[in-house]
């Protein structure tokens, strides 16, 4: 996997890295070609989800996140025509991560918890409205 090299058949935009040497290419799923609509979404997430750096330079978690937080923003636009705000908490697929196959067929069932609430954390993070970014 790579974060820097273009795929022609996927739509993505280019990411600048503040103080890094590269850029990444996020993929945009959502509906959408308008660059200034994808060019604000990624102003909000550089505000609330910022890259991140590990140890020895890794990156590619928090690229990870903040792609997913850039297309929940797109897809909700396409939807409703503006950015959210406010606070959501970001889950794991703890539901699906070890589905059991049922009837021998293509469904899944759900994964059921032995005892309390086995969810995988979660991270909590404000999206702010747009007019309080700087643009």
């Amino acid at each position: 996997m790579t974060f820097f090299t273009k795929d022609a058949k996927r739509t993505q935009t280019t990411w600048t890295l503040h103080g890094g040497n590269k850029n990444f290419l996020a993929y945009i799923d959502a509906d959408i070609q308008d660059e200034k609509i994808i060019e604000q979404a990624k102003i909000i997430v550089d505000h609330c989800s910022p890259q991140r750096y590990g140890p020895h330079g890794a990156h590619g978690y928090s690229f990870l996140k903040r792609e997913y937080v850039l297309n929940l923003l797109l897809f909700h636009y396409v939807d409703h025509g503006y950015f959210p705000s406010g606070h959501i908490c970001i889950t794991d697929d703890w539901l699906y991560s070890d589905p059991i196959k049922t009837y021998g067929s293509t469904w899944f069932g759900f994964k059921t918890r032995t005892k309390g609430r086995h969810y995988y954390a979660g991270w909590w993070i404000k999206i702010p409205h747009l007019d309080e970014l700087a643009t």
